[in-house]
């Protein structure tokens, strides 16, 4: 017969299997830095495991994960350019670094990286969708409700995102299928 610490227990390591390495790679699109991307995750694995009787048993915990990971990253940042340690303007206030598969070619090296520019040429909150949505990998809803925003505007600004990215790669005649693959997977 298993305690209900136990059960809590086993519910805390299921969850943060299967969120941590999601969480570090939304957190770095924020800090650029995976040590501070990591101690977010860490530190927010702390809260929740401190929290654990109401957190675990509920069915929005990859919504709550995100919200917290995306608000404590902002909060990093501003304490950050408090301090002078951080770049921070309207074009850079999310940064791009998404986990991509490894290289298989010479060329697709150039891809990921013409790839990054162009999401990094994304406006800024049409730039935080795009990477709840297809990083995150969160709901319309959630996305909305986390930007305080409606479905109708995460649906659009998604859109401009994805048709901003086909122009620029199609443009720079980037290898579309690796592109999908890496946007789609």
């Amino acid at each position: 017969m298993s305690s209900p610490e136990t059960e809590q227990y086993r519910q805390f390591q299921t969850v943060f299997r299967t969120y941590y390495n999601q969480l570090c790679n939304y957190a770095l699109t924020f800090t650029k830095d995976e040590d501070v991307c990591e101690d977010i995750v860490q530190d927010l694995f702390i809260k929740v495991w401190e929290q654990r009787r109401g957190l675990l048993k509920e069915a929005s915990i990859r919504y709550y994960l995100f919200t917290a990971v995306r608000n404590n990253c902002i909060s990093w940042l501003r304490k950050e350019k408090q301090q002078g340690t951080v770049r921070w303007d309207s074009q850079e206030n999310v940064a791009v670094a998404p986990d991509y598969p490894e290289e298989t070619a010479g060329g697709e090296k150039d891809d990921r990286r013409l790839l990054e520019q162009a999401i990094a040429q994304l406006p800024p909150k049409c730039k935080e969708v795009f990477l709840l949505s297809r990083f995150g990998k969160l709901s319309y809803r959630e996305i909305a409700t986390s930007l305080g925003i409606s479905e109708k505007t995460v649906e659009n600004q998604l859109g401009k995102a994805l048709k901003t990215l086909r122009a620029f790669l199609k443009e720079s005649r980037v290898g579309l299928t690796l592109i999908i693959s890496w946007i789609f997977s």
